[in-house]
């Protein structure tokens, strides 16, 4: 786990190391400092779980980290509607100004769901998954997002319904590089996926919060896998950075 101006904890493997100090950074965690088979805990971070299961994993043979050698590993189930790793530090966020950037890597165990479930939430900690809350994940088996429950949704292919194309996919066993910002006083959200901006998912007229949480894993809505009829799910994060710019996958 990393601060502004201190280098990361994993060796960081071929990938190099992605909670190297660079400028913007506000923190990181690579995981590598946490036990096994428990989830990250502390001041930073908490646990929004009902049945699913968060733990740090340094299996390798059946999930390798992104980076170093420990993960976290979430396994949600088809009874369990939130399964959650929450980052909340107020030294943190809020950023003076409300924009902020974050990046994090992403495993999934089996191919996106054609249903609606997400992989992260940013909202208000006192006031969870309300007010303008921006929910990142899938739906029509590829990356999509809304802001204000339902008030507004963006799939990484907008014209999905017309030309039947699937936008950006998270493809099942291998680590995906998801990258955010959020700046409310220009109304504008952005995202990128594997370095490449994502232009359907990029609103300049949405009106935000003053994000001060975010929360990692799984909110399932649709079911884990609606089109296989999956009990459980393996999903596992890595190298989780937040910043006042723009991280980057290196």
């Amino acid at each position: 786990m990393v601060d502004a101006g201190t280098g990361g904890t994993g060796a960081g493997g071929a990938v190099g190391n992605p909670c190297s100090a660079q400028a913007g950074l506000l923190f990181c965690d690579d995981f590598e400092a946490w036990p096994t088979g428990s989830a990250p805990a502390g001041a930073r971070w908490t646990t929004q779980a009902a049945t699913g299961a968060i733990t740090v994993d340094s299996t390798t043979a059946s999930a390798p980290a992104h980076s170093g050698s420990r993960s976290v590993h979430f396994v949600p189930t088809s009874n369990s509607f939130q399964t959650f790793l929450v980052f909340h530090d107020p030294a943190t966020l809020p950023v003076s100004g409300g924009r902020f950037f974050v990046r994090f890597f992403v495993r999934l165990a089996s191919g996106m769901t054609g249903g609606h479930n997400t992989f992260m939430t940013a909202d208000l900690f006192a006031n969870p998954g309300q007010g303008n809350a921006v929910r990142v994940g899938e739906q029509q088996h590829m990356l999509m997002m809304t802001v204000a429950g339902d008030s507004h949704a963006y799939l990484s292919n907008q014209n999905f319904y017309n030309d039947g194309k699937a936008g950006v996919v998270f493809p099942a066993g291998a680590w995906t590089c998801f990258e955010m910002s959020f700046d409310p006083a220009s109304t504008t959200l952005d995202v990128w996926v594997n370095g490449t901006e994502v232009p359907d998912m990029h609103p300049t007229n949405i009106t935000l919060d003053i994000y001060d949480a975010l929360r990692f894993g799984f909110e399932k809505y649709a079911g884990l896998d609606a089109d296989a009829g999956a009990a459980t799910l393996d999903l596992w994060y890595d190298d989780v950075a937040i910043g006042t710019q723009r991280i980057g996958c290196q």
